[in-house]
């Protein structure tokens, strides 16, 4: 048996980890109370990964469909078969034949970043689409916009707040995890709570909720119209305003624009918009103004509304006009291990690229990946560049993406679809080829890409655990391969594929490249198995350096936002034909993690719907019994049914049901241990998509209930 430490890939707070390892196998998984940031914390999803490692229907041999049905073959037959397929498709139909889909599980490997990148530029398609645009992509539009660099981001300074505001976020389930987290945090803001300094805004009773000292449960959808409500009265309060003119990171001009934009949310339309009581808003502004370091901080909740672009910019304008940017208590940026916001601004990568638009909808790329949510169009849609194969890495579509039966329909379609992944997930059951590949215990790795995301500076060089289980590879091998089983060059480049042959260059060694830019030495990486933490805190960066823009400002006038904010998306009357209820997907248990999460003791087999007591009773349904829902406006008129939980924790009219399950036999297993239960995304349309991003309006859209049948 032997102590391997290393750090959990699952979210961005990457918890310090030790693996125990005995022979080729990890045996166990633990915090690790040696890690410098962490110090011994790490959540259930983390130490509950050791299922995902060993579980027992994991993937661990190349497989192709033969006669309807997978076979396991050799890596040589199934990269000849993939490879072979996607030349056929290139050769006949153009680049943009062929494309892309990375899960977020590739975000947290830089290896898999850049094997989907050599991949991508190998096959010369434009078409990559990931999960980043279906849950989180208008942050980095605003970012773009407002600080002038789309990975200019924020951590959150919790502890240091006397009044912190949440609002669609459950970091005590999720960790406060939004491209940003310490370890510490969820204590930190049980801390506010004690303090009587936590207010939640949610349409449920989350458990984050449950510990606020006040909570607020508007109507799902109504974000952008509580938070330009709460601007307006920041810039009408003279002690207010006078603090904001004279605050040097903010432009004197843009606070009349902006007084402008928000002076039709009056008091009035704020509470008929959000269906509080004029006093729970009024009251909720006051508490605002009074505190000294106010923290106001959102979740997917709001940006999986109607108006998500428009909602996270209010929340980070709000924040600067309480005077809480770069502040004790406030939004702090973190560019200590590794400066990425100027690393990207090096390599050219926009935020927002109106250059690069998705072919249904035109919608920009944001960070090089196009909407997900037109996928299933461009596959459906006849035209030149249409699509008609695609590789999936680390993701599972047909489960996260919108309207999951017209997905499936498409996906059916493919010419080609290969998948590399960890299991046989619901769309690597329609697949051709299916890849394994190796989890983050079996692979070397520095996080040199999302240094910027911690409250504390830290990089650690993790090691493998063991070696790949199987036959199973790193992503980066994988698709490297396979572009060369395509007859193309990785990153398009016949001298990169040569040097890579005979270098034998890894991830690790363009990590080693990149750690030149980070004041941590890589000697020092190499000598401490639990990490280094930058012995400095990152407050004042932001004031001292200024923003990214030219004037070193923060831009907070945004003309297109302002356009947005005055023709926000009605979500219009509740239809006819059953219980009209508004649908909320942005959960997530404490146990599970997106679709990919749901193993370990006591993790749910299905989700579980919740609706208040009154629209039950409506029903005649009791606690436990069966609900029939579906969308109004689907024309097959497809209807899930799901198990009822009454709760007068959830805002009467809303219907909250976890994403991220499987939706068919399909998923990871079989039988009795098979991830069985219903599809958010079956109740989520995409005939209105996000205007800046084209991502799915997940929560607030109406749907319909009835009695289900056992």
């Amino acid at each position: 048996m032997r102590d391997v430490p290393t750090r959990c890939r699952i979210c961005e707070t990457a918890c310090g980890l030790v693996a125990q390892v005995q022979g080729d196998d990890v045996v166990g998984l633990r915090p690790d109370a040696d890690h410098p940031v962490s110090q011994g914390y790490a959540c259930r999803k983390g130490t509950a990964f050791l299922d995902v490692q060993n579980h027992p229907r994991r993937l661990l041999q190349p497989a192709v469909r033969e006669g309807g049905a997978l076979r396991d073959v050799s890596w040589e037959q199934a990269l000849g078969r993939a490879g072979g397929a996607l030349a056929n498709l290139l050769e006949r139909h153009g680049p943009d034949a062929v494309g892309l889909y990375v899960g977020n599980a590739v975000a947290h490997s830089l290896g898999s970043v850049l094997g989907v990148t050599a991949l991508q530029r190998a096959l010369g398609t434009t078409k990559l689409y990931s999960s980043l645009t279906l849950d989180n992509s208008e942050m980095f539009v605003v970012l773009e916009e407002v600080m002038g660099n789309p990975m200019a981001t924020f951590v959150a300074d919790y502890a240091g707040s006397d009044l912190l505001l949440l609002l669609g976020t459950d970091p005590v389930s999720s960790q406060p995890s939004q491209v940003q987290s310490h370890p510490g945090g969820v204590a930190e803001i049980i801390g506010r709570a004690r303090a009587d300094a936590l207010v939640v805004v949610d349409p449920r009773t989350s458990a984050t909720a449950r510990r606020a000292s006040w909570h607020l449960r508007p109507r799902p959808g109504s974000d952008a119209a509580l938070l330009a409500h709460l601007v307006r009265r920041v810039l009408v309060d003279p002690a207010a305003r006078t603090r904001a003119v004279a605050d040097p990171l903010l432009r004197p001009e843009d606070l009349g624009a902006l007084e402008a934009a928000v002076a039709p949310w009056t008091l009035p339309a704020a509470a008929e918009a959000t269906g509080l009581l004029a006093s729970e808003v009024d009251r909720l502004a006051q508490r605002l103004l009074a505190a000294e370091r106010p923290l106001v901080w959102c979740g997917l909740g709001v940006l999986l509304g109607p108006d998500g672009t428009v909602g996270y910019w209010l929340t980070l304008a709000l924040q600067a006009l309480l005077g809480g940017l770069d502040r004790s208590g406030g939004w702090i940026q973190q560019r200590g291990a590794l400066d990425l916001p100027s690393l990207f601004a090096r390599l050219g990568v926009p935020g927002r690229d109106p250059g690069l638009r998705s072919r249904i909808g035109g919608y920009p790329a944001v960070l090089g990946t196009l909407a997900a949510a037109t996928l299933a169009d461009d596959i459906l849609t006849d035209g030149p560049d249409r699509l008609r194969a695609l590789v999936v890495i680390g993701g599972n579509p047909l489960v996260t993406l919108p309207d999951t039966p017209r997905a499936r329909a498409a996906f059916k379609g493919l010419d080609a679809l290969v998948c590399v992944d960890l299991f046989v997930n619901d769309t690597a059951t329609l697949a051709d080829v299916v890849l394994p590949a190796a989890t983050w215990l079996e692979r070397d790795e520095l996080a040199v890409h999302s240094a910027n995301q911690a409250r504390r500076p830290h990089l650690q060089l993790s090691p493998a655990a063991v070696a790949p289980r199987g036959e199973a590879r790193q992503d980066w091998r994988i698709l490297t391969d396979l572009a060369r089983a395509a007859g193309r060059a990785p990153f398009g480049s016949s001298l990169a594929d040569l040097a890579l042959r005979w270098t034998g260059a890894t991830p690790v060694t363009v990590a080693r490249m990149a750690n030149l830019l980070s004041p941590i030495p890589w000697r020092a990486l190499r000598t401490a198995p639990h990490g280094v933490a930058v012995d400095r805190d990152p407050l004042g960066t932001l004031r001292a350096r200024g923003t990214d823009h030219r004037d070193k400002r923060v831009h907070l006038a945004i003309p297109e936002f302002i356009d947005a904010l005055r023709d926000r998306i009605d979500l219009g009357p509740p239809p006819a034909g059953g219980l009209a209820l508004q649908l909320v997907t942005s959960v997530r248990p404490v146990e599970t993690m997106n679709s990919w999460m749901h193993h370990g003791p006591g993790a749910r087999r299905a989700p579980v719907a919740r609706l208040h007591p009154d629209d039950a009773a409506g029903l005649g349904l009791i606690d436990g019994g069966a609900l029939n829902v579906w969308r109004p406006d689907d024309p097959q008129g497809t209807r899930i049914t799901v198990a009822a939980a009454l709760d007068a924790g959830v805002r009467r009219g809303v219907l909250v049901l976890p994403y991220g399950w499987g939706h068919a036999a399909g998923a990871i297993g079989s039988g009795d241990d098979a991830i069985l239960g219903v599809n958010a995304n079956m109740l989520v349309a995409t005939d209105r998509l996000e205007p800046f991003t084209g991502q799915p309006l997940s929560n607030g859209q109406w749907i319909l209930a009835g009695l289900g049948a056992r």
